[in-house]
Parts: structure tokens; sequence; C-alpha cells
């Protein structure tokens, strides 16, 4: 869907105004040590439940308007990250040639409503309404939506391997459980070489946290890493959620804000074997990550093509749901 060129000019220069250029991968910024007296760590605030989550946990999330979206990132202490998307949001209107643009927020406790900077707009957690100032006396208007994974509760078919269900987790070491929910860390007892896995997965609001301590755990199939993250409304590297770390980005970060449930659908091929020198070349994998195909039949050079599932711990409280395999030929 395209938008007028008077609406698309008026968002760069509210962009440029509210928060200058930015590069195509967005950074943590770290704060500066005191070389005299280092302050001591603080623990960032951990939530696992919608329930009892803050006022910006509300405030955070996707938003969606005529031509236009936006996803806001909760940064702790009040203050947010907006980053506008021109055509939807990823996977269903926008992608990575698409305008996006990077605004910035902050909560006014007083009226529990976050204030763009500048006064350009305000998000109401009370509407789901987040309007934006795109030339004097010109707003667009952007709606909460929650969206929910296609694949999301599918179920196991005839003959698959059925890896937890909520009941218990005795296909797993050490077979550690969150209540009804699969804990980390864990691994199958069972090692597989060509099959199809289906799992659900998610993440903790950590508002105060950020890069690879922002709800990090992974998928790791036969020692090589689908990284699991909260990279909520980043552009998407390896490293960041829907990635093969250390291999290849996502083709779109599909990534849910933190608490919503999301899917992994991944298909694990191994190597062929060469007939006359009878080596056997690397596995492929293929990946769809909330629904939407982010890794196409990607060669995982060097890589087994035999091995268990793993569940990383990486010190977040993931959380895991719905895990069955259909081993193929």
């Amino acid at each position: 869907m395209k938008i007028s060129s008077r609406i698309a000019f008026g968002l760069v220069i509210v962009a440029l105004i509210l928060s200058g250029p930015i590069t195509a991968q967005d950074k943590d910024k770290k704060p500066e040590k005191d070389k005299k007296k280092a302050e001591p760590k603080k623990q960032p605030n951990v939530f696992t439940d919608i329930a009892t989550a803050p006022i910006d946990y509300k405030i955070q999330g996707e938003y969606l308007g005529k031509g236009n979206a936006a996803q806001v990132v909760a940064r702790g202490n009040g203050k947010f990250d907006i980053y506008q998307l021109q055509g939807g949001l990823p996977g269903a209107g926008w992608n990575a040639k698409s305008m996006r643009v990077k605004l910035e927020a902050k909560l006014d406790t007083e009226k529990n409503i976050a204030v763009l900077a500048d006064n350009k707009g305000t998000i109401d957690p009370a509407s789901g309404v987040l309007t934006i100032e795109i030339a004097p006396g010109e707003n667009i208007t952007l709606m909460r939506v929650e969206r929910t994974s296609p694949t999301m509760g599918a179920k196991s078919p005839e003959g698959a391997i059925l890896l937890f269900d909520g009941t218990n987790a005795g296909e797993w070491n050490p077979g550690k459980m969150v209540g009804d929910l699969l804990g980390v860390p864990n691994t199958t007892k069972k090692s597989f070489t060509n099959f199809k896995l289906h799992i659900e997965f998610r993440t903790p609001f950590q508002p105060t946290a950020g890069g690879q301590g922002r709800g990090n755990s992974g998928v790791y199939l036969a020692g090589r890493e689908v990284q699991v993250l909260d990279s909520f409304g980043l552009v998407g590297k390896d490293n960041e959620c829907g990635g093969l770390y250390g291999y290849r980005a996502p083709d779109v970060n599909m990534c849910f804000p933190p608490l919503i449930w999301q899917t992994y659908d991944i298909e694990h091929r191994p190597g062929k074997i060469d007939p006359q020198t009878k080596k056997q070349s690397s596995p492929t994998i293929t990946v769809r990550h909330n629904g939407v195909l982010v890794h196409d039949n990607y060669e995982m050079k060097g890589a087994s093509s035999k091995g268990n599932i793993n569940l990383q711990d990486h010190g977040n409280p993931v959380v895991y749901r719905n895990a069955w395999l259909v081993e193929t030929k």
C-alpha cells in the first residue's frame, strides 16, 4: 500500500528532527563507567507474567494503521524506542527495502501515557492508540495489535515423536519443567538426522536489559544454534531471534514482543554422501519463525548431520511448550 509523497516527506522530516540519522544496525548503548568508583551492577527487572508487568509493557508492542505500522520497544525507566515502518509490520507488508524511522518517547507518570520527543505524538495504553505528528496539524493514528503465529498450537501428526506436551519431560535430560512448561537447560535423550521440528517458546520481559542479556536461549540442532532472544523491534542479526548463530541473519526479523508465545518450524536435512569419496556434505536447514520463512534450505557448513536437540540455558527464564518432531526420509 502506497502513502502520499506529502506524508512520506513529513515522516522523514520528523525523523531528522527527533532522532537524527541511524545506522542500519541498532546497537545497545552502554553507560560510561566512573573511573574512580564503579557503580554496583544492577540486576535487570524480569517479568514472566503479563499480569504483573509494569505499564511499560502495556505501551510496548506492535501498532498498525493505513499503510503504516510501528514497533514500540521498552528500554526501561520509562523510555521507549519507536520504529516506524512504511507499508506494514515485518512479514506483513514491511521489508528491508521499506522505510524505517526511529523515534523516541518517554513515560508521563502523571498521565500514564508515553510522549514522543518534542511532543510530536503520544502513546495511550488505555486506548491502545499511537499518534504521530508528521506535519503541523497533520497526524497519523496507529492501533495496538497482537499477532499470533499461524502455526501456534499445531497438533503433532500421526507418527510424530511427542517431545513435550505439558505433562512430563521424559524425552529430555535433565527433564526440567517450570510448572507445565519446559524449562532450560534440556537436551533430548535421542539424536536425530532428518526431521521436521515444531516448538513454541516465550521470552521474558526484561526492559532494562539489552543485547544478549535480554531473553536469551537457543534451539540447538546437532550442535548448531537457531537463536532465541528478545530482539523485538531490531533489524535482525545472526545472533538475534531467528538467526543461525554465527552463520546467517534471518531474512526478516519476525520476533514478537516478549511474553507473547512464538513458534519455530524447522526442517533439518543431512548432507548428501558423495558416492565416490563416501564423504558427507554439510546439512541444510529451513526455518519458519512465526510462520514466515526466514531461512530457506541453508547449508550449515562444517556442522554435524546428526545429533541431539538442546534448549540452551543462558541465565534468562525462557520457556518452551508443544514440541514435536517428525523423522523424514
